[in-house]
């Protein structure tokens, strides 16, 4: 069994639910038979969404510091719960010459395989400006449907209400609470707007979305005729997949 090396904080509980949905995706029938894994959190990382809108420094560099700790570590494979950072993979890659899995080829191959090809993607703004998923999904004659500017906006708020920022978030006495259930509807009133229409599936292609829905809720989050695709899923599917070979 190989030792997989996830790397966290891209956000933190974006990459905590990943590790959680691994964990209960495993065929393991005690603690010895699950997969071994290393993770690093490291939340330090500069902003992708800043870096790829030239407001912000590169984050390659330390990028590479961690994915490279996490092969000192003992990973034999890399794994990066991030739509938007798989943006530098072929970088990472590279600079640590062990397999980094691909989220989005990931996401392609269950996306075609379930026969679905008029998907809305539901992520950051720089996973359209940079045609994240434009290459991988023509290939597989996928097309990718984004929302209007004020839905991306809106979306984007969702995103950073996970990571931890308000206004979405509850008060709760003295701790701040990300309220889970004002997320949920509101992502759900952006897919039932007008760029939507003519859709026959949804992709949480952002990592912080599924962290709104436990994996019941999404089948009948969004309407009966639509499938829901989570990124995170599909990505902890395929560590399984890869881990257990």
């Amino acid at each position: 069994m190989q030792t997989v090396g996830i790397f966290g904080g891209l956000g933190p509980l974006a990459g905590a639910h990943f590790y959680q949905r691994v964990v209960e995706m495993s065929p393991a029938t005690n603690d010895q038979e699950h997969i071994p894994v290393i993770l690093i959190s490291d939340p330090s990382i500069p902003n992708r969404v800043a870096h790829l809108s030239g407001t912000g420094e590169s984050p390659v560099p330390k990028l590479t510091e961690v994915c490279r700790r996490l092969v000192e570590a003992g990973a034999q494979v890399i794994v990066l719960p991030s739509s938007t950072t798989s943006i530098y993979l072929a970088q990472l890659q590279e600079a640590t010459g062990v397999p980094v899995i691909s989220l989005i080829d990931a996401v392609t191959e269950a996306i075609a395989v379930a026969g679905y090809r008029q998907i809305g993607i539901m992520a950051t703004t720089p996973t359209r400006t940079f045609g994240v998923y434009e290459d991988s999904f023509a290939r597989a004659g996928i097309t990718p449907i984004y929302p209007d500017a004020q839905s991306e906006n809106d979306i984007m708020e969702v995103i950073m209400a996970v990571k931890g920022s308000p206004p979405l978030n509850a008060r709760n006495g003295d701790i701040l609470l990300t309220d889970f259930s004002r997320l949920g509807r509101s992502l759900r009133e952006i897919a039932s707007r007008s760029w939507a229409r003519g859709i026959d599936s949804i992709l949480l292609g952002c990592t912080e979305l599924p962290v709104v829905f436990s994996s019941t809720e999404r089948t009948s989050s969004f309407g009966t005729t639509v499938k829901v695709f989570s990124s995170t899923d599909i990505l902890a599917s395929k560590v399984v997949q890869l881990a257990y070979e």
